[in-house]
């Protein structure tokens, strides 16, 4: 057992010093906080990028079989028996997707479905059940109609319409930006997700995606 010497004086901290430890410890967690934030948003552009891929060869898979693009919605039968489908229940049903859920249901944990920087902004809703938007130009057309399959838009990070949640993106109905998730739909600096037709997915700047409905973006025509 250490008994301290006789006569020798209790070393206790002294006010500036715990001040200045304390000053340290708030000074590295000021810098450790805003990394971890871009570690996260880092981490959630991933994500999004590899469900963007992941649903860009869906897409390709029922295409390759259909010869077209599915509907965004489709509606068959009359009455109270008619069955309402949106394209992302067309995929799964025709194999080409993991099968989709509300986001209530299991969080979104169910495959490529849900960007979870998207859901920082607003949490899915409505029949899409999915984060993502699929191009209003390529809904229901021949993929024999596109002849730039790199620069058409195909999918990307979700328009918002607070009735209906996630749905259809066009040039008059643009996505809301995710990239870092924001609740302001004109932020400059924040970016846009697109799978295009070839299945390769680019961020763009909001600014930057073409408001003309003629623009190869949402045509697949030069």
């Amino acid at each position: 057992m250490f008994h301290q010497p006789i006569g020798m004086p209790h070393r206790a901290f002294t006010l500036v010093e715990l001040l200045v430890v304390i000053s340290i410890i708030g000074l590295l967690a000021g810098l450790a906080i805003p990394a971890i934030g871009r570690a996260q948003a880092a981490a959630g552009r991933s994500v999004c990028v590899s469900n963007l891929r992941g649903l860009g060869q869906a897409m390709n898979s029922y295409v390759a079989e259909s010869g077209m693009f599915p509907p965004i919605v489709e509606k068959s039968g009359r009455g109270g028996g008619a069955i309402t489908r949106n394209w992302t229940s067309i995929l799964v049903e025709a194999g080409s997707a993991t099968t989709n859920t509300p986001y209530s249901a299991n969080r979104g944990k169910n495959g490529f479905w849900f960007c979870p920087s998207a859901m920082k902004s607003k949490t899915p809703s409505g029949d899409n059940s999915t984060t993502y938007s699929y191009s209003a130009a390529a809904g229901g057309i021949p993929v024999a109609r596109v002849s730039s399959a790199s620069q058409m838009a195909m999918i990307m990070d979700g328009s918002w319409n607070a009735g209906t949640g996630y749905g259809y993106v066009d040039s008059t109905l643009m996505p809301l930006c995710c990239h870092p998730p924001t609740k302001n739909t004109n932020d400059p600096s924040a970016s846009v997700n697109i799978c295009f037709v070839d299945a390769h997915v680019e961020m763009r700047k909001k600014s930057e995606i073409p408001t003309a409905s003629t623009n190869v973006f949402w045509t697949g025509q030069n």
